[in-house]
């Protein structure tokens, strides 16, 4: 791995292989499989040295990356770095995927938004910072790509907010994400206990039901039937005994 003026640096190599079973023996020899996209033509499988990606990476604030793939000596390719998969449990890098791109032609990307300072709705009220955006999607050349945007919201008190049409974005950018899209607000503090109701229910009293007394006489009716059936069925018993 070189660290040019331009950017990083990557020497990578095609992989032949193909499956889970192959990325795994990949990944016990120290390498990272992946792939490079390229506009109108198929993409192509490689392996990278993940010591190498990782230096990358950490001289970055965000995966939002241009680099120089150099693949097998056969000359430097510019190449967005698109996405990153990680072992959910050791966060090991598993698998990369980088797209070539043209210096002369616009694309579509996802900037992070990072929020910096304190709010004085937090401070000095105690408020409650939300973030609400965590991504704007732009369209900008290559050579204007910035790894994040910075948004300052230490004048926020309690009830302000900013949406995506007061982010202080270049005119470089052309945004795609909708103007009022809410990226971060200041709430005010939630009540630690909710209040009481204003009337307790007596202890031990039943709450009122409707159709109750529709309930009960229906009840009573199918009670005096059953009696009467049952009270006619003992004298048929008894009058058969007698003859």
């Amino acid at each position: 791995m070189n660290m040019t003026e331009e950017g990083a640096k990557l020497v990578v190599q095609s992989r032949k292989g193909q499956g889970s079973a192959d990325s795994r023996r990949l990944r016990r020899k120290g390498l990272v499989p992946g792939v490079i996209m390229q506009e109108n033509s198929e993409s192509r499988a490689i392996q990278i040295i993940c010591h190498d990606l990782e230096q990358v990476l950490h001289h970055h604030a965000s995966e939002n990356v241009m680099l120089d793939l150099d693949v097998e000596g056969k000359g430097i390719e510019k190449v967005l770095l698109r996405d990153i998969q990680r072992d959910p449990l050791t966060d090991n890098i598993i698998h990369v995927d980088f797209s070539v791109v043209s210096m002369t032609k616009k694309m579509r990307v996802r900037i992070p938004v990072k929020l910096t300072g304190e709010p004085v709705g937090v401070s000095q009220s105690g408020g409650i910072l939300e973030h609400l955006l965590r991504e704007v999607e732009v369209e900008c050349l290559p050579g204007d790509l910035v790894e994040e945007i910075k948004v300052d919201v230490s004048s926020l008190a309690i009830g302000d907010s900013i949406q995506v049409k007061d982010l202080n974005i270049g005119s470089q950018f052309t945004v795609i994400t909708g103007q009022d899209v809410g990226v971060t607000s200041v709430q005010a503090p939630r009540l630690e206990e909710e209040e009481q109701p204003e009337a307790v229910a007596e202890e031990g009293a039943e709450p009122e039901v409707i159709g109750k007394k529709e309930k009960d006489e229906a009840e009573e009716k199918t009670e005096k039937t059953e009696k009467k059936e049952k009270k006619e069925t003992e004298k048929g018993a008894e009058k058969k005994g007698k003859e």
